[in-house]
């Protein structure tokens, strides 16, 4: 980003303010002045972190240092991360403001840099980090896509050991710790500024009140929505419209999706992930039990038994990202339930029937929580930062701000009021969010089990399945661990 011109007044006032600082603290470090403070009222338009969680540091003097983030061309980091300017675009303009509060609390230059699509990134970190240069103070990854590379090549720091950042406080995803640390590293880091990038139910309101009869909403807050409610429900919903007997893409179902990657968050819905993590055991395929079983037999039979549902594969012709219309469109009112990311939420703004969005649905009712996999990339610091600290600070900012100025934005603004139509929705996207997870398995590529058992009624069953694979998932998820232990003992 081009450095911003900041008025003679303002610049002044920050001045005198730093000098009035400097009268009453100590020097934070040899290069750096930092102030413990809080944010004014009127430098926030909305607060939706707890009451007091704030980072420790929250003013600081880096002398106008250029803050280089590296990021891919993907997902939601082309239309969700940065902004140039003010456009008059409610989450455009809160990026901005948060952009122009965390350069002036910092005094740096925020900036960021791509070379292209989700594959760009390690090279690039490995090309500088092996020439020791501090080029980059932060990069956004793929959420899958040569992870284990960067503990494995020591190319990044270890978030448990960044100076300046507290990964307990609320703007922190808390999965991430549990899901993904091993041996006491942390390569990988979301706070807030990484914005959830989740699936979701969607159904049409219409078709609910005229066939089921139920309040969804209500449903779900009760702990009862669960996939066997989706199944029942969905099976009243098929409908040969042209009356042709059969059941083609000109026909009405209850279930409609495409039938890909979105799957794999079906297992972490039900609480079953592909690894868990120990401290004693480090990372462990978890996947094959009896309940992942069940949890293939309930998708198939809601898949295949009648013509209560209909998927397909992926095609750029489907895809509404660039413009493609799925083969049974929902927008046109003719499925009761869509599995769907929830950033495809605008592709439905001039949709005529109303709409909502559900978390998709737990195991049974006994299943606590619903919880929502995080298809999200990650931060990761390079190696070779000059100042650490400093990256740590301002990232700590950069989550605390964001969950205070842009999540309410992208959140109320673009999903609520433009889109979920109703105020129960807001509460829907509360659980979504809230619930959102990671699942080591996934982030290390393992994850086209549901896909591969649902892919038709006679797919391989998981047995099969999980005897052909297991050998390379083995070695992957050891690659992994070792490389996490490898960087702890090289770190002392």
């Amino acid at each position: 980003m081009k450095k911003r011109l900041i008025s003679f007044i303002l610049i002044c006032l920050l001045f005198f303010a730093f000098l009035t600082a400097c009268g009453k603290e100590e020097k934070a470090s040899s290069d750096t002045q930092s102030i413990t403070t809080e944010l004014s009222p009127d430098e926030t338009d909305a607060e939706t972190t707890d009451e007091g969680d704030k980072p420790d540091v929250m003013r600081a003097d880096y002398e106008g240092a250029v803050f280089n983030i590296l990021y891919p061309n993907w997902s939601l980091y082309n239309s969700y991360y940065f902004a140039e300017e003010n456009n008059g675009e409610a989450v455009n303009d809160a990026i901005y403001d948060r952009t122009l509060k965390l350069e002036e609390s910092m005094n740096i230059d925020l900036t960021w840099i791509t070379k292209g699509y989700i594959d760009t990134i390690a090279p690039e970190v490995n090309k500088t980090v092996l020439a020791g240069m501090d080029t980059y103070q932060l990069a956004l990854t793929h959420c899958a896509t040569s992870l284990v590379n960067y503990p494995k090549q020591g190319l990044v720091a270890n978030w448990l050991n960044v100076p300046g950042v507290d990964l307990d406080k609320s703007y922190w995803n808390q999965s991430i710790k549990e899901r993904i640390a091993i041996a006491g590293v942390l390569p990988f880091g979301v706070n807030s500024f990484i914005l959830p990038d989740v699936n979701s139910i969607f159904f049409n309101t219409l078709l609910n009140d005229n066939l089921v009869h139920e309040n969804l909403y209500k449903l779900t807050l009760d702990g009862k929505w669960t996939w066997d409610k989706l199944s029942e429900y969905a099976s009243l919903a098929s409908l040969d419209i042209d009356g042709d007997s059969k059941f083609t893409e000109n026909d009405q179902y209850g279930f409609v999706g495409e039938l890909g990657w979105q799957f794999a968050s079906i297992p972490v819905s039900c609480g079953q992930y592909i690894i868990t993590t120990d401290p004693e055991q480090g990372a462990v395929i978890t996947i094959n039990s009896e309940k992942t079983i069940n949890i293939i037999d309930k998708i198939k039979t809601m898949l295949y038994s009648g013509n209560s549902a209909f998927t397909w594969g992926y095609s750029h012709a489907y895809d509404p990202n660039i413009g493609g219309v799925p083969p049974v469109d929902f927008n046109a009112g003719k499925a009761l339930f869509y599995l769907v990311p929830l950033s495809l939420a605008s592709t439905f703004r001039e949709m005529e029937t109303d709409f909502g969005i559900l978390p998709l649905p737990k195991y049974d009712e006994a299943q606590e929580n619903y919880e929502t996999l995080n298809w999200s990339g990650f931060m990761v610091i390079p190696a070779t930062v000059g100042d650490l600290e400093m990256v740590g600070t301002v990232v700590e900012n950069l989550g605390y701000l964001n969950d205070k100025i842009v999540l309410p934005a992208f959140y109320e603004i673009l999903l609520g009021q433009k889109i979920s139509r109703n105020e129960e929705s807001s509460q829907m996207l509360d659980i979504i969010f809230k619930g959102s997870v990671y699942d080591l398995g996934v982030n290390l590529g393992l994850y086209g089990i549901t896909e591969a058992c649902c892919k038709s009624a006679n797919a391989k069953d998981f047995a099969s399945y999980y005897e052909k694979n297991i050998k390379s998932w083995t070695k992957t998820v050891d690659d992994y661990t070792k490389a996490c232990e490898e960087y702890a003992l090289a770190a002392g």
